[in-house]
């Protein structure tokens, strides 16, 4: 059976509703925490899909993710001799997966480790930072699927709607005040959207990509929703999918359920399949791959 590791930590609140979805997907969910993976206390390679998981890892204090990608960035294992950072791209280069959602994107991006630009994984080259809007955002947006991947193996993105609920999903190339200059940041851009996106946030009503409020909720540059490595095994997106593996969790389902009472048929009476969302289907197909 396929092992999985769930990330949590401290202000980490997404870790049941992850371990969950991936049982509901066929795997075996272990919960642990990050400080056991940081320390050797759990073996990375005793795994085949590491996840990071949405909340607020150290409670976003200077920034989302930064704490913890610091300790991931410095931090050393005991048994193998390596930095935790250079276990984690090893890990993925066997065929293993990396998965982030929200916060754990956010962790990923931080490192270095997505979107990993020339497969290169040693420096930050992108970053998230505050909605435009200006506050916490939830809602259910629809995202492209920007190229063929396994994640989204066989799910129709003209009806991908993942709740969102962040206040830092911003996807930004350089900032007047920042550490990248304007002309290597255009050059991460271009590289990015050639080669690296997952997702795109869309409008409904056009289908396109859009920077527009509130179907992208946080202004990314791009439409950026989501961001694959290289190999394409470490994956993270601002969405949340584990919300949406029962399809009664999208806003939708009231009106689908009244049609189908109209046409003489029960909720109850409906197989697995039919109340399966799409979230579910994600996590499937990750297991599957590595399966």
């Amino acid at each position: 059976m396929v092992k999985v590791y769930v990330i949590k930590g401290l202000g980490i609140g997404c870790h049941q509703e992850v371990a969950h979805a991936f049982e509901k997907a066929g795997a075996e969910a272990e919960i642990i925490h990050i400080n056991q993976l940081l320390t050797d206390d759990k073996d990375l390679f005793k795994s085949q899909i590491l996840n990071l998981t949405g909340g607020f890892l150290h409670g976003d204090i200077l920034g989302a993710g930064m704490c913890a990608a610091n300790e991931l960035e410095h931090a050393l294992s005991r048994d193998k001799g390596k930095k935790i950072k250079d276990l984690l791209l090893e890990y993925s280069e066997k065929g293993n997966v990396i998965y982030g959602q929200c916060n754990g994107f956010q962790l990923l991006v931080k490192t270095g480790l997505l979107p990993g630009i020339d497969n290169d994984h040693s420096k930050q080259t992108v970053t998230l930072t505050h909605n435009d809007c200006g506050n916490y955002r939830v809602a259910p947006v629809l995202h492209k699927i920007e190229k063929p991947h396994f994640a989204f193996d066989g799910i129709d993105d003209s009806d991908l709607f993942l709740w969102c609920r962040h206040g830092e999903g911003k996807i930004q190339f350089y900032s007047d005040p920042g550490s990248i200059s304007k002309t290597e940041g255009e050059e991460n851009r271009r590289k990015v959207n050639e080669d690296h996106v997952l997702l795109r946030y869309a409008d409904p009503l056009t289908f396109k990509p859009t920077e527009k409020f509130p179907y992208n909720p946080n202004g990314s540059n791009n439409a950026i929703a989501g961001l694959i490595n290289s190999n394409g095994n470490i994956i993270g997106h601002m969405a949340h999918p584990e919300v949406s593996i029962y399809a009664s969790r999208d806003p939708r389902w009231f009106a689908r359920k009244d049609k189908l009472r109209r046409q003489g048929v029960m909720v109850k009476d409906l197989d697995g399949k039919q109340t399966e969302g799409v979230g579910l289907k994600i996590f499937k197909n990750i297991v599957k791959r590595v399966g």
